[in-house]
């Protein structure tokens, strides 16, 4: 198992491509990303985040403007 763990993390890439709010991602890309975040270690296993999804235009907008545009440290709204 840990070799395979090893491989993963030689030989994974990073792909960069500018930021686009309307471009959709696909309910099965979304699954796995959320998946991927619920397995996603925290300090001594407290899992002391929570994760929202907003699919509605208008919903995204009210987000945005009240939490303010997407950065590091404030919570991420983007299109589906």
């Amino acid at each position: 198992q840990m070799p395979d763990v090893l491989e993963l993390i030689k030989n994974r890439r990073s792909l960069r491509m500018p930021f686009d709010p309307e471009r959709p991602v696909s309910k099965e890309h979304l699954a796995d990303i959320l998946e991927a975040a619920r397995w996603s270690p925290t300090a001594h296993n407290m899992q002391n985040f929570e994760v929202v999804v907003v699919d509605d235009k208008d919903r995204r907008s009210a987000a945005n403007r009240a939490f303010g545009p997407p950065s590091e440290m404030k919570p991420q709204v983007r299109g589906l």
